[in-house]
This record gives structure tokens, C-alpha cells and sequence, in this order.
């Protein structure tokens, strides 16, 4: 009897206790600076001040509060919106608030799966570089039709580039992913003189269609035959020597030529060599 008096009594004193600061980060885990800025914002301040010395002291009930936002916060939900809804004391309304955390984790995990296959693409893109480098031989590829975005520039062919960004810069704005290859309309009468001579410059995103690029600025690629050839690029100059042998061979005439970037180059192309696939359409 006298034990279980004994037992209430410490019961009562442990429940009226105040604690300081230091105490409520010993026994929560909570850093002292945190417990400030929680104060400082008004989410979790100490419910009793001593009106002798001004000293402020958490009490035993708050305890649960404190509890609930740690655990909001790792569910990564905003501090101002947990305060909102504990200021109600509704436990719905924490269940709301939770549900509706629920549904923004959901887009973040489709979000991040995304930019991880973004990732692994960019890195087989890369990874093909090395094997195209090695591939010399003529390869005849029935290609797909396909619709790209098209920069050509008539006035100032060193300025394709800027053509092609201003041609497609809405498009990638409304872009999730950072897939896409580059490529470029050649003058097939300079593949004789190993003169890489861009008539304009295209950008392929591979989407079901073009919402946002102006009508005048798709290009489409024919379906067709194409003799394949993989060779290095720098500045205005490539080795098309293999190449136009074959079709000087065949009788073919490169009238239509183009030439796909392997990967996404992040490199100034005047400065490395980078290999294209460059596509001469034999027959459509």
C-alpha cells in the first residue's frame, strides 16, 4: 500500500514537471537550436513562464506535440503547414494533412524514377560513343520517319545553333525529361572534300507530337533507305572517304544527308573530336 502511494506521488511530480530546454533535447533527442527555432516561428514554444525570473519551461503535455511535428518533419511536410493543423487540435485534420503528404511523396517518386532513367540513359548514350568510334563499316538501315525540330539559318551559317534554340526553346521548357539528340542536315556535295558543312541543325525529343514549336520550324526525316557510316567530327572537318567511295561504288548520289550525334555532347564541338552517325537516304 505504502509502495503504490509512493508510485502515484512520483507519478503526479513527473506529470506537474517543467522542463528546461536542455532537458527536453536530452530526453527527445531534439537539438537545442532546433527547440529555439521552433520557438522562434511559433511552432513549438514553452507553455510555462516563471513570473519571478522570466525563465520559460515545456511541460509534461507537450510532450505528444513535439512528438507529432518530429514526425512531420520527417515525412518532409512544411513546418507552417503542421502548425496550421495542430493549432486545430483535430486529429482529422492530421489525418488530411497526411494523406495529402501521401500524394505529394507519390509525385516525387514518379519524379525521381524519371530523372534515374534520365541518368542511365545518358550514361549507355555515352558508353555507344565509344563503340561507335570503332564501327567504319557501311551499314544500308531502313529507317522510320521521323518529325524534329529544325533550325536553319540562310544568313549566317555559323549561328545554326542559336536558330535551333530559339526554334525549340518551348518545346524543351514543357520537357520532364532531358532526352533528346541532336543532328544536322548536311550539303551532301561536300562529303567528297571531307567538309562537314551544317545547312542547319535539328533537335530530336521524340515525342508523340510537337505542341509548342512553330509548324515552319518541324522538319520531317523520310522513311527510306539509308547507308549508315560512323565517323569523327571536329569543327567543319570529317573522314567521309569510306562513305563516298561506296556511293560513288553504288552509283548513289547524297542528296539527302544527315548526321545524328551519339548521346547528348556537353562539350564545345570546335574543341573535341565527336563521332556522328551520318545517314545518306539511298531510296524512300
Amino acid at each position: 500500500m505504502l509502495e503504490n502511494i509512493s508510485n502515484n506521488d512520483r507519478e503526479v511530480n513527473y506529470l506537474e514537471k517543467r522542463y528546461t530546454i536542455g532537458e527536453v533535447s536530452h530526453i527527445t533527442g531534439v537539438s537545442k537550436d532546433t527547440l529555439r527555432y521552433y520557438d522562434r516561428i511559433g511552432v513549438f514554444k514553452p507553455e510555462y513562464v516563471n513570473p519571478d525570473n522570466q525563465y520559460r519551461y515545456y511541460t509534461y503535455s507537450q510532450f505528444w506535440y513535439l512528438d507529432i511535428i518530429t514526425c512531420c518533419r520527417r515525412l518532409q511536410i512544411p513546418l507552417e503547414r503542421v502548425k496550421a493543423v495542430l493549432d486545430l487540435h483535430d486529429n482529422k485534420k492530421i489525418v488530411e494533412m497526411l494523406q495529402e503528404q501521401r500524394q505529394e511523396a507519390l509525385r516525387q517518386r514518379e519524379y525521381y524514377a524519371r530523372v534515374v532513367d534520365d541518368i542511365d540513359w545518358y550514361t549507355e548514350q555515352n558508353k555507344r560513343l565509344s563503340r561507335m568510334g570503332k564501327d567504319k563499316e557501311i551499314r544500308v538501315k531502313r529507317l522510320q520517319e521521323r518529325r524534329v525540330i529544325y533550325g536553319s539559318n540562310k544568313e549566317d551559317e555559323a549561328a545554326y545553333h542559336i536558330k535551333l534554340q530559339e526554334a525549340c526553346r518551348d518545346e524543351i521548357s514543357h520537357m520532364e525529361s532531358i532526352k533528346r539528340n541532336y543532328g544536322y542536315v548536311l550539303n551532301g556535295s561536300k562529303i567528297r572534300e571531307n567538309v562537314f558543312h551544317q545547312m542547319g541543325e535539328y533537335i530530336d525529343i521524340r515525342v508523340d507530337e510537337y505542341r509548342f514549336a512553330s509548324r515552319e520550324n518541324i522538319l520531317t526525316i523520310p522513311e527510306g533507305e539509308y547507308a549508315c557510316f560512323t565517323t569523327e567530327v571536329r569543327g567543319n572537318f570529317a573522314d567521309f572517304g569510306i562513305l563516298a567511295d561506296w556511293l560513288d561504288e553504288r552509283g548513289y548520289s547524297p542528296d539527302f544527308v544527315i548526321a545524328d550525334e551519339a548521346g547528348l555532347q556537353l562539350f564545345a564541338y570546335n574543341q573535341y573530336f565527336y563521332p556522328c552517325e551520318i545517314k545518306v537516304l539511298l531510296s524512300s
